[in-house]
């Protein structure tokens, strides 16, 4: 990336989400794992409205709403708190008619970031389970202190180990617990994994 650090994508202040992240590394490892959640979070906003399950929809719009105010797209993330206020009312046919809108822009924030996703390959270092659990603890403690600086570079060196797909699948989902700022979430699958690698 450029050496002084600019970075320009249309709708995004992106000096804001380089402050919030912490540094300009952390925030294009931010865009990375946005530009990985997209599809998987529009699917399942759109399961949950045809399910009428007004309860997770709201969960779900919560959290892409601060996801998109971390990579400073002040718009969409105003746009997803609407969708969480109309879901905390239990307007169900509201939440139908506004949310195609909010995803579809949503989904075309995936070209802009497209550029700046691809990630370059790590070689992968043999697992050990002592170095694992002591990470998954470090998140744990940054999960408490909501120190997402820390959380983000723990997950990041266990994304780094060789591992059997089980394991890798939790890690990938650790990832984005931790990029979405759901630390109860990320607490709760660091205990499930501490026990899987037991």
């Amino acid at each position: 990336m450029e050496a002084n650090h600019e970075i320009i994508i249309p709708g995004l202040d992106t000096e804001s989400g380089i402050r919030q992240s912490g540094s300009f590394d952390m925030y294009m490892e931010l865009l990375c794992d946005v530009y990985g959640i997209i599809e998987k979070k529009c699917a399942e906003t759109e399961k949950y409205l045809n399910e009428g399950d007004l309860k997770s929809f709201t969960t779900t719009v919560h959290s892409l709403k601060t996801t998109c105010r971390m990579i400073g797209h002040s718009n969409l993330s105003e746009s997803f708190l609407e969708l969480e206020m109309i879901g905390k009312e239990g307007s169900l046919e509201k939440a139908m008619d506004k949310t195609p809108d909010v995803l579809a822009r949503f989904r075309e924030l995936k070209t802009l970031l497209e550029p700046y996703a691809v990630k370059e390959q790590v070689d992968k270092i043999p697992f050990s389970i002592e170095e694992c659990n002591a990470l998954l603890t470090e998140i744990e403690k940054a999960a408490d202190d909501f120190d997402m600086i820390s959380a983000e570079e723990a997950i990041k060196k266990l994304l780094t180990y060789q591992c059997d797909k089980e394991l890798s699948d939790k890690l990938s989902q650790l990832s984005i617990f931790v990029n979405e700022l759901d630390y109860d979430e990320a607490k709760e699958l660091c205990k499930e994994i501490k026990a899987l690698i037991k």
